[in-house]
């Protein structure tokens, strides 16, 4: 066994090392280089308020609208024509530009928490967006396509229409809380409509069966053929006047942003999204892989082209464990204390605390914290900490298990010595305990590298996070999974063995 493991490690390390890059992408087109003049004399106060700086969110994996060049860093890592437009907005407003990344069912809750000004994401109108928050105004009418229905080319004969589909019963995925969504529901009502998070999801699950259609943007959805032959528009849905096509952006109910948001809008000339939509098509294809290869291509393109992100990946994943170790285990040792107090209102905060981070689910306590954390706080700063006050609770469990598990003559003889409490804990109970509880520990860490891939919701750079930008621009998902999988496996495996070691040198 431990030869195979060295065989796939080596063999990992060689791809990654001989890496291959492609050219400068920003020879193709680079935004962040594209200057616009102050044209919105945006008042003072609301200047002030925004600390001179636009904070836009977006979901980047949104092929054309936002995305993200693996290869790149900073602002220029994002692409798109919303980042385009997030670009010309922030200047003509006289704003630096932030951008936020996000999952696209959290989008909403960046402005509510007041982490970010305005959502730009290619989102499109819905009663719900415009009953909750403030619209801008039409950035792009959305005229090539509007809303559409696509299928696989081999399905095209059995549904090629709206009425095929609903005598079929058929089951169709549309992205939870999309404009596709509401559709669908409302004009194929013998058929099914079942949710997904992310367009690359929803392609892959229509490729594997488990959808027959799929409702996109038409933008979208011609982007998505460009880059997989295996796919076919096959019909659009009927807008109503209450329900019209375009592309805007969302700010807080009331915001007076938004007049001066519109303002820039207007005065942007004719034609321009739709070029930046073109350059933004272009973009993603050149960086794209070829997914009309056979498997083993396509894994071996995958590892070539986005090799140096899986080790980055694998590099934060590692920092986020240690340091989740590290602090849990500072925390565990003060609750330890707490929960011996002789007082019983210390103990029992001790044991609340306990309680209630174990009784609730980590992905909650990640976005609790993420929520109520400063709007200046970075997102890995809330992860981390959700992480260790996580962990601390469980090792705190672990700790007083194995401190229990120390026979009391123990603690009695140190005491007849003379030592104090805290040195009696220190020199007799805690170096047997340690030894008891190392296994455990081991087990701990272990379980925490497999839990940062839930800190992958928030875009913090992680394994599982590499693994979602590369789906998105790339539309695979298999392979980019079975490279995290086996990295995954690596690092977990040989954290055991390394703890196994450790046990034998304390026994001996």
């Amino acid at each position: 066994m431990k030869k195979i493991l060295l065989l796939i490690s080596l063999v990992i390390v060689s791809l990654f090392t001989l890496t291959s890059c492609k050219g400068e992408n920003s020879e193709l087109v680079d935004w962040t280089k594209e200057k616009y003049e102050q044209v919105v004399d945006l008042p003072e106060d609301i200047k002030t308020k925004l600390n001179g700086t636009l904070r836009v969110t977006t979901s980047p994996d949104y092929v054309p609208y936002t995305f993200l060049d693996m290869k790149e860093s900073g602002n220029k890592r994002f692409q798109g024509a919303d980042i385009f437009l997030a670009n010309y907005l922030a200047q003509s407003l006289g704003l630096e530009l932030k951008i936020v990344e996000s999952n696209f069912d959290g989008l909403t809750t960046q402005l509510d928490n007041n982490k970010a000004d305005i959502i730009l994401a290619g989102l499109t109108y819905t009663e719900e967006r415009a009953k909750n928050y403030q619209i801008t105004d039409y950035y792009y009418a959305n005229g090539d396509g509007g809303q559409v229905l696509v299928v696989l080319k081999e399905q095209y004969d059995n549904l090629n229409s709206f009425e095929a589909m609903n005598q079929s019963h058929i089951t169709i995925g549309a992205q939870a809380g999309s404009i596709q969504y509401e559709l669908a529901e409302a004009q194929l009502t013998e058929a099914k409509t079942k949710p997904f998070s992310k367009i690359d999801d929803g392609l892959n699950r229509l490729k594997h069966g488990n959808f027959e259609a799929l409702a996109m943007s038409g933008i979208n959805a011609k982007t998505a053929i460009k880059k997989d032959s295996s796919l076919k528009i096959i019909d659009a849905f009927t807008l109503v006047e209450e329900n019209p096509s375009g592309t805007m952006g969302l700010l807080t109910k009331n915001n007076p942003l938004t007049t001066y948001i519109n303002e820039a809008l207007s005065l942007l000339k004719e034609g321009t999204y739709e070029h930046w939509l073109d350059l933004s098509i272009d973009y993603s294809l050149a960086i794209s892989v070829d997914v009309n290869k056979n498997f083993f291509e396509r894994f071996g393109l995958v590892i070539s082209e986005f090799g140096i992100e899986f080790l980055k990946g694998t590099g934060i994943t590692l920092a986020l464990s240690a340091i989740t170790v590290l602090f849990g285990t500072i925390i565990a040792v003060g609750l330890s204390v707490i929960r011996k107090s002789k007082y019983i209102a210390v103990r029992s905060v001790g044991n609340a605390y306990v309680e209630f981070v174990r009784g609730i689910p980590l992905l909650l306590l990640l976005w609790l914290l993420y929520m109520i954390s400063p709007a200046s706080w970075p997102a890995y700063l809330s992860v981390t900490i959700a992480l260790f006050l996580n962990s601390g609770a469980y090792v705190a469990e672990i700790i007083r298990a194995g401190v229990g598990g120390v026979d009391k003559g123990q603690y009695e003889a140190g005491r007849t010595l003379g030592l104090s409490k805290f040195q009696t804990m220190r020199k007799i109970i805690l170096p047997q305990a340690i030894k008891k509880i190392l296994p455990a520990l081991g087990n701990e860490f272990v379980s925490l590298i497999k839990e940062t891939s839930l800190a992958s919701v928030f875009f913090i750079g992680d394994l599982m996070t590499v693994k979602n930008n590369i789906t998105a621009i790339t539309y695979l998902s298999i392979e980019p999974f079975i490279v995290v999988g086996i990295i995954y496996f690596v690092l977990t495996y040989g954290t055991t063995k390394l703890i196994k070691l450790a046990e034998k040198k304390m026994e001996a």
